[in-house]
């Protein structure tokens, strides 16, 4: 009878083979498969084991690059994306060097932004650059294709003026895959992959590769995107500084304004209250300062102006504080300094306006200043009481000899 008829080694090889391939189907686990090579189906058992191969490799590539878009949406630097990359993918592509260069804003260059080797000390690394126009990476770019390079010895041979080709032959690369990076359909730049081993890149790597390069792609968007909103961000930030800095300065000596020194004066009277610290308050006044702008000129006033908050500027102590009360006259407030610190404070003030000659817009000069000063002590009077009487101190000075300090 036909049913009785026991199968051949073919039709139990063939059955066998099936049972496989519905166990490969459904995701299950196969071994390789076994044979004699002299078999009439060893040829197809090969094929079926390459094909488990490349399945179980696409797999893998696939829970990678799954990793690579979960870091891409979290936001991840891109630096960090690459490190990982070139971790992630080196057991299942040929690489033994990753590159990442972006095409400059000018468009005029392409300009390496990260690399990572295991071929030797990297010879192209962030800041090399070189230019696009008539290069074959010119070309990459306008295409948005791949290139293959499988002996980059051969191509230095026929390209002797490629630097960046003589660079990665110098550190140990053999073999290219160089993939453009494509923003919004405008290419930004490339990724280099680079094996030690010639002939190493086929058409089967372009899927896994370009896939890759999309996912930074979207990163560098994503980054750049970001990185315009942080910089208008810190742009807009900056210029409130500057106008609110603005405000409260002094234009022609930079010292603060009037209302902006009695706002600190206030803010350190108060704090002097809660701590019991005393504050030190001084009044300033160029001495003959009307006639240095009659001899010498109103812009030979200006100079002598900024050349005095020079001087008193570097021996003041951080905390401390000055600003133009009124013409020539400054007031200074130094916090944490007693009756018994005052006067030395401000004849060392003094003592730096008169050291030199000033240069006054051409004219050498010797420039004096009159001290007033008073100590504000816990419960003392208003701001505007303490410099009243800074103030009378100031008078004094001024009318019993000039170049010198007086405690009020």
């Amino acid at each position: 009878m036909l049913a009785d008829t026991p199968a051949t080694p073919v039709e139990m090889r063939v059955v066998e083979y099936a049972d496989w391939v519905r166990r490969l189907r459904r995701g299950g686990q196969v071994t390789a498969l076994s044979g004699n090579a002299a078999e009439p189906l060893a040829g197809l058992a090969r094929e079926l084991d390459l094909l488990a191969d490349q399945i179980s490799r696409r797999e893998k590539e696939f829970e990678r690059l799954f990793d690579v878009v979960h870091m891409v949406d979290q936001g991840v630097v891109l630096d960090d994306v690459l490190n990982r990359i070139f971790d992630w993918f080196v057991d299942l592509i040929p690489y033994d060097r990753i590159g990442c260069a972006f095409v400059t804003p000018d468009g005029g260059h392409l300009a390496a932004h990260w690399a990572r080797s295991v071929l030797g000390p990297v010879q192209i690394s962030a800041g090399y650059s070189q230019p696009l126009a008539g290069s074959s990476l010119e070309s990459v770019l306008t295409r948005g294709e791949p290139r293959i390079l499988n002996d980059l010895e051969q191509y230095l041979a026929e390209h002797p003026e490629s630097d960046s080709t003589r660079r990665i032959v110098r550190e140990g690369g053999r073999s290219s895959f160089t993939c453009p990076l494509i923003v919004g359909a405008r290419p930004v730049g490339v990724l280099f992959f680079t094996s030690r081993d010639k002939n190493t890149y086929r058409e089967i790597h372009q899927a896994i590769f370009r896939q890759i390069a999309a996912q930074v792609s979207i990163l560098i968007e994503k980054s750049r995107l970001y990185q315009d909103i942080v910089d208008h961000n810190r742009q807009l930030q900056e210029e409130r500084g500057r106008l609110a800095e603005a405000a409260i300065r002094d234009p022609l000596t930079g010292a603060l304004n009037r209302g902006a020194i009695m706002c600190a004066l206030d803010e350190a009277l108060l704090t002097g209250q809660r701590s019991r610290e005393p504050v030190g308050i001084v009044m300033a006044d160029l001495d003959h300062f009307k006639q240095i702008n009659d001899d010498c000129g109103h812009a030979a006033g200006d100079d002598a102006l900024k050349e005095f908050i020079r001087r008193i500027g570097s021996v003041m102590r951080e905390g401390d504080l000055i600003g133009r009360y009124g013409g020539e006259e400054f007031l200074l407030v130094l916090p944490h300094l007693g009756p018994d610190a005052i006067r030395s404070a401000a004849e060392r003030l003094r003592g730096a306006v008169v050291a030199l000659p000033f240069d006054l817009h051409g004219t050498v000069r010797t420039v004096t200043a009159s001290f007033g000063a008073v100590v504000a002590e816990y419960t003392d009077g208003s701001a505007a009481d303490l410099v009243a009487t800074a103030d009378r101190a100031l008078y004094v000075a001024k009318n019993t000899g000039r170049n010198k300090v007086v405690i009020g």
